[in-house]
């Protein structure tokens, strides 16, 4: 399959001194990014570009990055040491990254189409080499966002962009979930929640509790099984980043209780250990991950891509309690943690951050992304990292309430 990574001109961009610098790569690509200052290592900036009808797969050190064998690829959230000789020689010099684009090769809804995409791409290795030819993009059709997708090291074809599934799209239309375009809502989804008269609609519902005009955030079904969806990295993209302290990017995408990122499968009386609910907010065809104690559940999903990028080598184990993490300690081919791993080309988990309350937390530090797998009444298993230690099933930030980032995965 020939894939037109980037069909427009670009031009090289002149490095700045001391500096990190992001470069859209395209007349057509909005947003706007700014620079970096450059450290012995230093996380790379989330993206803030997005393009209509492209995946964004990451960033190139070469804005032909489609024809020139000496391109490196890079995670939007990875962590680079300065200087690597191959791209960045000696201290005065700087550095332009440039975002990776990949054309829309159809429906991420049409099952024959994603079939075929998947299985034209080469497995990711684990050992950082991975280029073009184990990514492509797919549009979603209830709101015409493109997302690039890979085949990773797992040998799983999985979306490689957060979610940014929203209730209106481009145009202020509402974005109606069904069973041909939703993984088997449980329609209506309710917005707001009222045992004795809920309030119930077919699609998504902004963060806004009328009694508190802010993010729900007890333990409860008041809480719990109601729609709460933030979107503020996408409808709000003033912010240039000019420091090393990364803000509101695109690429974050949109944060969902988890009543919300089931589709209204997830509620609070969903309690049985390690059951998975039966359907999500992910496109037809998709699925969000399977998650649950390492040593209960061996097709949690999270679990196996973390496993696999370390080449195999079983997590350590929190006491008996089954909840396995990978610390900082590089056991795969490449020398890598695991959280550097999980954040590398073209696996791009990001620090995205999670919502409680009135505001984002631990936004360009920590990830959080919801499997479908319950724990018991207010708990969910999830995926949680931050710079030195990945948690495949972790529950320490994982109550339904909470705002996460999602990705899904072909069924």
């Amino acid at each position: 399959m020939v894939h037109p990574y980037n069909d427009e001109p670009a031009q090289p961009q002149t490095s700045q001194s001391g500096k990190i610098c992001y470069y859209a790569n395209a007349s057509t690509a909005e947003g706007s990014m700014g620079c970096q200052n450059v450290l012995s290592s230093v996380t790379l900036l989330a993206s803030n570009f997005s393009r209509a009808g492209y995946g964004f797969a990451g960033w190139s050190d070469k804005f032909d990055y489609a024809t020139n064998a000496e391109a490196h690829f890079y995670g939007p959230n990875e962590t680079m040491s300065i200087p690597d000789t191959s791209i960045y020689t000696g201290e005065g010099k700087g550095l332009s990254l440039y975002a990776v684009w990949v054309k829309s090769q159809g429906n991420l809804q049409d099952s024959s189409k994603v079939a075929t995409v998947c299985s034209s791409l080469t497995t990711a290795p684990i050992d950082g080499t991975a280029n073009l030819a184990s990514v492509s993009a797919l549009t979603d059709q209830r709101d015409d966002q493109t997302y690039a997708i890979a085949k990773l090291a797992d040998n799983k074809c999985w979306m490689i962009e957060n979610l940014r599934l929203a209730d209106k799209d481009t145009s202020n239309n509402d974005i109606e979930l069904s069973g041909t375009n939703t993984n088997n809502p449980s329609l209506p989804i309710t917005n707001v929640y009222d045992a004795a008269n809920p309030t119930t609609s077919n699609h998504l519902s902004p963060s806004v509790d009328p009694t508190t005009t802010a993010w729900c955030t007890t333990n409860s079904r008041a809480c719990d099984d109601q729609s709460m969806l933030n979107t503020d990295n996408y409808t709000n993209r003033a912010s240039t980043p000019t420091t090393n302290i990364d803000t509101d990017m695109y690429s974050y995408g949109a944060y969902y209780n988890w009543y919300s990122a089931t589709a209204g499968h997830g509620k609070y009386s969903t309690s049985t250990n390690n059951s998975n609910v039966a359907g999500d907010v992910c496109p037809t065809g998709w699925t969000l991950p399977i998650g649950g104690q390492n040593t209960v559940n061996t097709n949690n999903n999270f679990y196996v891509l973390a496993k696999t990028l370390m080449g195999g080598t079983e997590p350590n184990q929190n006491n008996s309690s089954g909840y396995g993490y990978y610390d900082n300690t590089p056991v795969n081919t490449s020398g890598d943690t695991a959280t550097k791993a999980i954040r590398k080309y073209p696996n791009n988990f990001l620090y995205s951050g999670g919502v409680h309350g009135s505001s984002v937390y631990y936004r360009g530090s920590h990830g959080y992304y919801w499997s479908k797998s319950a724990c018991r009444n207010a708990y969910v298993y999830s995926l949680a990292f931050y710079s030195s230690i990945v948690y495949p099933s972790n529950l320490d930030y994982s109550d339904k309430n909470y705002g996460f980032s999602v990705r899904c995965l072909a069924q």
